[in-house]
């Protein structure tokens, strides 16, 4: 085991994701299957609710009548009234409403399949602690675990609609002083703002990590001590793995849809996803442990003696 707070070399973490997976095959691939079932499922109920829309709306002649309508500034209201009522007619209200449950049901399909992200992470806690976990334990926790994660989804993004409308105020504030100023205020705060994106987003990634592993909700605290006093290697080896994910998933899905078949995109998000979910969810807990120095085994419903 490393020592706590000092990151593997890049080739080593690179070669011990792979060791994790062999390793774990068994449960990693209990795993991708779950995930790749998912990922089939969610899939198919977005495209199919498109697809309704697509017939009952945006392909609507009506629809298209309509907007032509709306768009010309010299049309009576009457007309514009007339328009809607013939599209109005025309829509297959019960279609649109099945199609609302499809995206309903496709976005709770997809949040659960967060639940195979926290699994592979759990599986690889596991083997980095010597303890042996099971495929369903890990799954029952990574479902538990969701809303937790969700809950730090919603905290980061309210963090930063505050901070960009902050910066927008400052932005307002330079307007009345002077327009030059305006312009050079908001290039300021667009700069900023992209700026902390790049900077925070690789880091906060190990928040998560946090939330996926340890019981309770993490503390900010935590996280910052947890990366602050390797905060360039962390942040380098996780832009690390999203580089390897964008290539790595670009090649996989852009050669399954290159396949002859209809399914070809079934088949790239059952296979491209869940293989880049589980060498990345790996990598970032081999990163935790790094930083952690966490050997100990931790009392919880997810590991269980192999039969």
């Amino acid at each position: 085991m490393d020592q706590g707070g000092r990151h593997r070399p890049i080739p080593r973490l690179i070669g011990d994701t792979f060791g994790v997976v062999g390793r774990c095959f068994r449960e990693v691939a209990v795993i991708a299957i779950v995930a790749a079932a998912v990922a089939v499922v969610s899939v198919a109920m977005f495209t199919t609710g498109m697809d309704i829309v697509t017939d009952e709306i945006l392909d609507n002649p009506t629809f298209e009548a309509l907007m032509d309508v709306t768009a010309d500034s010299e049309t009576a209201s009457e007309q514009v009234e007339a328009a809607f009522e013939d599209f109005v007619d025309s829509v297959d209200g019960g279609r649109v409403v099945t199609a609302a449950w499809l995206f309903v049901g496709g976005l709770v399909v997809s949040l659960l399949g967060w639940s195979t992200t926290i699994a592979f992470s759990l599986v690889a806690r596991g083997d980095a602690e010597g303890l042996p976990v099971v495929a369903s334990r890990a799954l029952g926790t990574g479902v538990a675990r969701v809303p937790k994660a969700l809950l730090l989804v919603v905290i980061y993004a309210v963090a930063f609609v505050a901070v960009a409308i902050a910066l927008g105020l400052v932005v307002v504030a330079a307007s009345l002083v002077h327009g030059a100023l305006a312009v050079l205020a908001g290039l300021a705060a667009v700069g900023t703002f992209l700026g902390a994106l790049f900077l925070l987003a690789p880091l906060v990634q190990m928040h998560f990590v946090l939330a996926y592993l340890e019981r309770g909700f993490p503390s900010f605290g935590r996280w910052w001590r947890l990366v602050s006093e390797h905060k360039a290697a962390t942040w380098g080896r996780s832009m690390l793995i999203f580089s390897a994910n964008i290539a790595v998933g670009s090649v996989l899905w852009l050669g399954l849809l290159a396949l002859p078949s209809p399914y070809g995109d079934f088949i790239s998000n059952a296979i491209a996803g869940p293989i880049i979910g589980a060498l990345s969810a790996i990598a970032y807990v081999l990163m935790y442990t790094d930083l952690s120095g966490s050997a100990q085994p931790s009392e919880g419903d997810w590991t269980e003696t192999r039969m």
